[in-house]
């Protein structure tokens, strides 16, 4: 009968230590978190640190709050004196809402699309208001200055802000 006390006592500590396991999350310095309970984000947005939440019913979904690399395909576009130039771009971005980005895009990996048909149109029509001279030498530094303000505008309804876009190479 003794033999059964030790065994039981085992048993119901390994279930509390599953109960906490399942109840305790850590967010990085370098994350953000949220809640997602029965497939619906709660509203709140949790940083650093350690936190609760209920086991088995909620879940923690992790977003990078640093500032990310996004590193474009090369694209063709056109000038405005009708010559067609590649352009090899890429974009620094940042989750600033991470609900609003969870419930619109989900993934990095869909943020980086939706990313790559923005920034490419940006490019494109501002390229398309200049000369190749200008785009290569004269206008180079507003035209990313005016794409990554433009970008940004339209990515802000996905919890996005674009920190940076620039013309690595153009051929």
């Amino acid at each position: 009968m003794k033999a059964v006390k030790p065994f039981f006592f085992v048993i119901v500590l390994m279930i509390v230590v599953l109960g906490l396991q399942q109840s305790l999350f850590i967010v990085n310095q370098t994350q953000q978190a949220l809640v997602i309970q029965l497939g619906h984000p709660l509203d709140k947005v949790y940083g650093p640190g350690l936190h609760v939440k209920l086991p088995f019913v909620q879940k923690v979904v992790y977003f990078e709050a640093r500032i990310l690399d996004y590193d474009a395909r090369p694209a063709e576009a056109l000038t405005s004196d009708l010559k067609s130039i590649v352009l090899d771009n890429y974009a620094r971005w940042k989750i600033v809402d991470p609900l609003r980005f969870y419930r619109t895009m989900r993934t990095e990996h869909n943020a980086q699309a939706r990313l790559d048909a923005v920034i490419y149109s940006q490019i494109r029509a501002h390229i398309g208001r200049h000369t190749l001279t200008q785009v290569v030498a004269d206008e180079r530094t507003s035209i990313m200055e005016s794409v990554t303000e433009k970008a940004s505008q339209q990515m802000k309804e996905f919890g996005i802000e674009i920190v940076d876009v620039r013309i690595k190479r153009t051929d």
